[in-house]
């Protein structure tokens, strides 16, 4: 990472190949994590869509503690109420989650890998930002990261620990989006 700067209503962000390629797998996996074969059409009727969203809204694997990071429980204790809140909710959190991603997918191609300055819309900011946050969150999961102690206990793993490299990728992360917000 070289640097941020602010420009009108832009922040540019200048990443190594190595860095842009890093990010837009990672936003790419993300992606990947939360498709749906449902395939719900577009319609410029809101009462159409939300039909159709409700109709083909596939479970997401509550068994991946990642998607159980993203999705947690709205009610721990009723699994029923959880179950019909996920229900309503699930296909719109997806949809939003999923465009928020082709934001970010989408500045990163155009940086050609790093040959120019990633340029983040301030407009757009918010879903860079919560786009990052999922990012986060999916790699905690995958970490077992839960609390403060247990982010401190992999920060000081052993070089050839391959989970060090995975806890540098989580942390790099929350470094890029303090960067953004600093700017904002």
């Amino acid at each position: 990472m070289r640097e941020f700067k602010r420009v009108g209503s832009m922040i540019k962000m200048k990443l190594s190949d190595y860095e842009a390629a890093l990010l837009e797998s990672l936003v790419e996996q993300l992606a990947e994590m939360l498709a749906t074969d449902a395939g719900v059409e577009p319609s410029s009727d809101p009462f159409v869509r939300w039909q159709a969203e409700l109709d083909a809204s596939e479970p997401l694997d509550r068994t991946d503690p990642a998607i159980k990071r993203l999705f947690p429980d709205a009610y721990p204790d009723d699994p029923v109420a959880s179950s019909e809140f996920r229900h309503l909710t699930q296909a719109k959190q997806r949809s939003d989650r999923q465009r928020q991603a082709e934001v970010v997918l989408s500045a990163l191609a155009d940086c050609e890998a790093g040959e120019h300055p990633v340029q983040v819309r301030l407009i757009e900011l918010d879903d860079w930002l919560k786009t990052f946050t999922a990012v986060r969150l999916s790699l905690a999961a995958r970490l077992g990261i839960e609390t403060a102690e247990d982010a401190a206990e992999l920060d000081g793993l052993p070089d050839e620990d391959p989970r060090l490299f995975v806890y540098r990728v989580y942390e790099w992360i929350a470094y890029l989006s303090e960067n953004l917000l600093a700017l904002a």
